[in-house]
């Protein structure tokens, strides 16, 4: 009995549950349809990020002896960078940025720059040096992690050539202008008996060695040479055995510190010959150190900047606005070499070190630049063209043209 009524009650139990699902069922409100997702409405592509400026080092002295010159280069550097700036920057708009390294002329310095340097990979090209025994030191590191180093004042001979494919020079080889310093004084000049003095560095040994072959050739007679310490200020033992010789003329392929204290000495000294010397002596600081003593010291220049040219009037005329003096000698090759180095960037569109060293070998030919015409021959020399040099003297205090 007990099973039996569990049982009836469990089945009417169950029926009343499925009445009442139906009556759920019938009472609910009908299903909506699911709207479909909104898509979000079409706007233009984000912009993309701005590309990594390009780096523009110089590298060079700018304190110690040659740190006057070193400074005027690098102001030189700096205003092509600004200019680059000014006009939309390079590749496309990217910012150049302008760095100063200090080499302190020590050929050790110059490496460990050089060695920083190929770290950054926004580095294409360095204007590096000024320095021949820097510039050569520097060579091997820039070489090997393919960065172009154009050099804008080192003038030892054949500094292409024994640097490798990515060392350049815009500035012409020391012995282009050995070579014309003697046609000058032997040819020119008529003087026949010579004495030369010479700084002992790769630059100096450089111009005195092909001064010497050159000197030979058009038949002077060398009575006497003697190297000196690019920071020598005592030349009194050089000057007494010049004096016992007589020479007409002396020759100097040295800086202008030297050439100073040689005019002021020698006259103390009683010893007053004609000095010619290489271009290092161009420089407003041998007037200020030398004064009077240095008046009718001739050397060569690549401008003057009374010069009438328009791309040198252009290049004195912004230099002068923009640091309130004007350029000195190292400073038309450092600006031209900023310029080839910008140029080639262009060109390129910052693709790569390698791009810019295959640019520059195969288009820097017959480019006006503000030292001339500059045409680099297959190993990155600069060959030699007219007007290349402009013979100069300090005259009533000033560095003028020679008129004769």
């Amino acid at each position: 009995m007990i099973r039996k009524s569990t049982t009836i009650q469990l089945g009417t139990i169950l029926g009343l549950l499925v009445v009442l699902s139906f009556l759920v069922v019938s009472c609910a409100p009908a299903a909506t349809p699911t709207a479909a997702p909104q898509q979000p409405a079409a706007t233009e592509p984000p912009a993309p990020a701005a590309q990594e400026p390009v780096t523009l080092p110089f590298v060079g002295p700018l304190t110690g002896p040659d740190g006057v010159d070193g400074q005027g280069a690098s102001k030189a550097a700096e205003l092509a960078v600004i200019q680059a700036n000014a006009a939309g920057g390079v590749c496309g708009g990217r910012e150049l940025v302008y760095q100063a390294h200090d080499t302190k002329a020590d050929p050790k310095e110059g490496a460990n720059i050089a060695t920083l340097l190929c770290g950054d990979t926004n580095v294409y090209g360095a204007m590096a040096d000024y320095n021949s025994s820097v510039a050569l030191a520097e060579a091997p590191v820039f070489n090997e992690c393919k960065v172009s180093q154009v050099n804008y004042y080192a003038a030892a001979p054949e500094i292409p050539k024994k640097g490798g494919p990515y060392t350049f020079r815009v500035y012409p080889p020391g012995q282009n202008m050995s070579i014309y310093i003697a046609d000058w004084m032997i040819n020119q000049k008529g003087m026949k008996k010579l004495a030369v003095i010479y700084e002992n560095t790769d630059y100096g040994k450089g111009l005195f060695d092909a001064f010497m072959v050159e000197a030979e050739k058009l038949g002077a007679d060398v009575v006497a040479n003697e190297a000196v310490l690019k920071e020598q200020t005592d030349l009194s033992a050089v000057i007494s055995k010049f004096k016992s010789l007589e020479p007409e003329a002396i020759v100097g392929m040295i800086q202008y510190q030297v050439g100073a204290y040689w005019q002021m000495q020698s006259r103390d000294l009683d010893f007053v010959r004609p000095l010619y010397g290489s271009d290092g002596i161009f420089a407003p600081e041998i007037i200020n150190l030398g004064g009077d003593a240095v008046e009718g010291i001739r050397t060569v220049a690549a401008y003057t900047i009374e010069s009438s040219d328009p791309t040198v009037s252009a290049f004195v005329t912004a230099f002068n606005a923009q640091f309130n003096e004007n350029p000195n000698n190292p400073a038309g090759y450092a600006y031209d070499a900023a310029n080839a180095i910008i140029s080639g960037l262009n060109a390129t569109n910052c693709e790569s070190r390698e791009a810019l060293q295959a640019w520059l070998l195969a288009n820097m030919k017959d480019v006006k630049g503000v030292t001339g015409t500059i045409t680099l021959d297959g190993d990155g020399e600069r060959v030699f063209a007219p007007g290349m040099y402009t013979p100069i003297e300090v005259k009533d205090g000033k560095w003028v043209e020679v008129v004769e």
